[in-house]
């Protein structure tokens, strides 16, 4: 039987769940061994810094950082956003240059670091012209001139279009199968890849333009989770709402995330809610299936009286089911200014289990035996990958692990779960055995919120003891 999540009048923590269950002389409350306090290192969630931030040229914040420092303590840092220009890698029509990304992907993945990536094709700066590599404007495809030496292109451009299909194809091979690569972002359209053309011409491009970048993304990344910026839609209401819905329905439907770096910016701020958040109901088409993706804008730029101590950003991440959160700004300073944001959201951005409760009679061996095991996700969102949980029997008389029936992508932030299934204990002689969980990304244990000195050195936790009879 898979895991289904509790009616959503359950109480996840209230007593009278308890009362209901412990009615079973099997039921066992593992409140008790709950740690809140303990900062998880956990895969697919968390915090990110940007460590490329528009293109190379804009060496901003990496290269300003203590070049022996990994950040191994920072809690929760998940990843290293890496957002740089077509431009950056093939100046010359089909000649390719990766090496700087993967000089940063083979040294800060030795940390545990994972990477996201955004393509951009425009910087906004005269500067930076050839953020679409100037052999794609003399093979014809249209740009636009604009101020101070800026180019911009035209997104909907056939040449332009054919040319970013093969560089995203190549850039496919690369990453599509590296593990290493959490995210893609699409960032071909519009103004530092965020989906609007502010600072550049400001035209208006229909929604099936934004639907041809948006399938060059998941065709060349078919494996990797592809996050939409809330810009693609935000910026251009005077679409029509019919268009933007259906650009919604679209990108939803293709299995699309959700990104909004313009948290905690003034101008949000003082016209929307709280949480600066432009349209929260967005937020809601998206995270039942893929991350939510925030951002505030460069740290040293935000005010103190829009910040407010990190309030509305926390509220934001509750309210978007947020997976990741990120920041404009050297990792040190932000870390000694908001060292307890850093750890509030730490285990809550994406999942956090907690075990809850163990409902496991004595075991007849050869038999299905059922068993039950009581949690609740106290993250902000769910999980979207899916992790076995395995159960082990430990004793004098042999050692039996099982994968239960379940998917931690059902237990959904602030609701109870059971897992209700059955384990056939197989080669096991009479006697008490340890009862141990775990939860597993191949050999990788996914941590639990339960007291460190439960856990084994292979990522499982003893929970209780159990009889296991021979029939």
């Amino acid at each position: 039987i898979c895991a289904k999540p509790e009616p959503a009048t359950t109480n996840a923590i209230g007593f009278s769940l308890f009362d209901r269950r412990s009615a079973s002389p099997y039921f066992r409350d593992l409140r008790e061994f709950q740690d809140d306090r303990r900062i998880l290192r956990n895969p697919h969630k968390g915090w990110y810094w940007h460590y490329i931030d528009n293109g190379y040229l804009r060496d901003n914040y990496r290269v300003r950082h203590d070049p022996e420092d990994h950040l191994e303590r920072f809690p929760g840092l998940n990843h290293l956003y890496l957002r740089f220009d077509w431009g950056d890698i093939e100046k010359e029509k089909g000649v390719y240059d990766w090496s700087y990304i993967y000089k940063i992907i083979d040294e800060w993945s030795q940390y545990d670091y994972r990477f996201s990536m955004r393509f951009v094709t425009y910087e906004g700066d005269g500067s930076i012209p050839f953020a679409t590599p100037e052999y794609v404007y003399r093979a014809g495809a249209v740009c636009y001139a604009l101020p101070g030496g800026r180019l911009e292109p035209d997104y909907g451009d056939p040449v332009f279009l054919d040319k970013l299909a093969r560089f995203l194809e190549e850039a496919g091979r690369k990453f599509n199968g590296d593990p290493r690569v959490e995210l893609v972002d699409v960032g071909t359209f519009g103004t530092w890849g965020e989906g609007h053309t502010g600072n550049g011409s400001d035209r208006l491009y229909p929604a099936d333009v934004i639907k041809k970048h948006i399938d060059l993304h998941v065709k060349h990344f078919p494996d990797k989770f592809v996050i939409l910026n809330d810009d693609h839609i935000n910026h251009r209401w005077d679409r029509g709402r019919a268009e933007n819905l259906e650009l919604i329905d679209y990108a939803v439907s293709m299995g699309l995330g959700l990104d909004d770096d313009s948290v905690c910016v003034r101008y949000y701020a003082e016209h929307c809610g709280y949480n600066t958040l432009r349209t929260p109901w967005l937020f809601d088409y998206f995270y039942p299936k893929a991350p939510v993706v925030l951002e505030f804008e460069h740290y040293q730029s935000v005010a103190m009286d829009v910040f407010k101590n990190g309030y509305p950003f926390m509220d934001a991440m509750q309210r978007t089911h947020a997976t990741f959160a990120g920041f404009h700004g050297y990792p040190r300073p932000w870390l000694q200014r908001e060292p307890w944001l850093a750890e509030y959201a730490a285990n809550r951005l994406g999942y956090w289990y907690f075990a809850e409760g163990m409902e496991l009679p004595p075991l007849a061996v050869g038999v299905r035996n059922r068993v039950k095991l009581h949690f609740v996700n106290r993250g902000f969102a769910a999980s979207y990958r899916k992790y076995d949980l395995n159960l082990r029997l430990t004793g004098e008389g042999g050692t039996c692990t099982e994968t239960l029936d379940a998917d931690c992508r059902l237990w959904e932030p602030g609701q109870a779960v059971t897992v209700d299934t059955f384990i056939v204990p197989m080669g096991l002689a009479a006697g008490n055995y340890a009862v141990e969980i775990g939860l597993f990304e191949g050999e990788r244990p996914i941590e639990l919120a339960l007291r460190k000195d439960l856990q084994t050195a292979d990522g499982f936790y003893g929970i209780g003891q159990t009889e296991v009879r021979c029939l």
